[in-house]
């Protein structure tokens, strides 16, 4: 198993900050390679949040990194998500055009 420190550092150096607005707020992806944010609001029931992420056909235009690199950034800041917000209890779902992280 790939431990969080080994994923950022393939990624080049990821990591990822937060700013909240109540109940929701802009997730902050920043690598080497590039810098995105994405929208994020607190969930209802199990879902803890659900963060909006570009689709596959809007990846590339709004992360400025390859298609095929998608995955492993989505799982990258799930876990750390989860690390950092949930104590690292949790798991998630990748949809379409949205990460829910569940408790």
């Amino acid at each position: 198993m790939t431990t969080l420190s080994e994923q950022a550092k393939a990624l080049g150096d990821a990591r990822i900050r937060y700013t909240s607005e109540g109940r929701s707020g802009n997730l902050y992806f920043e690598s080497d390679a590039t810098t995105f944010d994405l929208w994020w609001e607190f969930g209802g029931g199990d879902a803890l949040a659900i963060i909006n992420i570009p689709t596959e056909q809007t990846w590339e235009a709004q992360t400025k990194l390859p298609l095929d690199k998608r995955d492993a950034v989505l799982d990258y800041i799930a876990a750390q998500v989860i690390n950092d917000q949930a104590f690292g209890r949790g798991r998630y779902e990748i949809s379409d055009n949205f990460l829910t992280i569940y408790k």
